[in-house]
């Protein structure tokens, strides 16, 4: 008996401390913390996982008068069901949202070589050269910010970062789709809390 009561005490202390760490990321991932911007950054840096994101940094280049945009390379194929044979890779389609959006090409610069997860775009941008570039802005979701801030901070990085989200929604209480990114960056930060580079067992982003 006195085992049995061992084994639901400890039970129970654990499945307390699983929902505390449930309820702090979820609100953590639902309340991060305010975009507040410096007036200028030395480069933008866009993440994979949004075209919107391109969009947002392409506007954030000109508004914080930066120099370059350096844009994780995705070599995944985004399937075209129209034209099969015109298929286009991720980090391609986001080139051509910065060109039509007047960025110069010369500006644009991948870094990757094939990026599938945030911690793959972490640590390869922290091994990028980048002289004479001092401080840079992070373009992400706003559910998906808390855990990439998680991740470049593992990373020593050689430039002073802040970030930016893109809002998906204004109540995400009332959107299936919001909804679903929230819990599933619950469950990456769980994964990334044991696993670390949780991509190493799982087979994509």
């Amino acid at each position: 008996m006195f085992y049995i009561n061992k084994l639901l005490l400890i039970t129970g202390l654990a499945t307390v401390l699983l929902l505390v760490i449930t309820y702090y990321l979820f609100f953590e991932i639902t309340n991060p913390e305010a975009n507040n911007l410096d007036s200028h950054y030395d480069a933008i840096v866009i993440l994979s996982g949004n075209p919107e994101r391109a969009v947002v940094g392409s506007k954030l280049f000109f508004d914080k008068d930066a120099d370059f945009i350096y844009l994780s390379k995705e070599n995944k194929k985004i399937k075209n069901y129209i034209d099969p044979s015109n298929e286009k890779r991720v980090y391609e389609t986001y080139i051509n949202i910065l060109l039509k959006n007047n960025i110069s090409k010369g500006n644009i610069i991948l870094f990757g070589t094939n990026n599938k997860s945030t911690y793959d775009e972490a640590k390869n941008f922290s091994n990028i050269n980048l002289s004479g570039i001092n401080k840079v802005l992070i373009v992400t979701n706003k559910f998906h910010i808390h855990r990439a801030k998680m991740i470049f901070n593992e990373f020593k990085q050689s430039v002073e970062i802040d970030f930016f989200y893109v809002n998906d929604t204004d109540n995400w209480s009332r959107d299936k789709q919001s909804i679903m990114m929230i819990l599933s960056e619950i469950m990456k930060c769980f994964l990334f809390y044991i696993f670390d580079n949780f991509d190493g067992y799982l087979s994509h982003r």
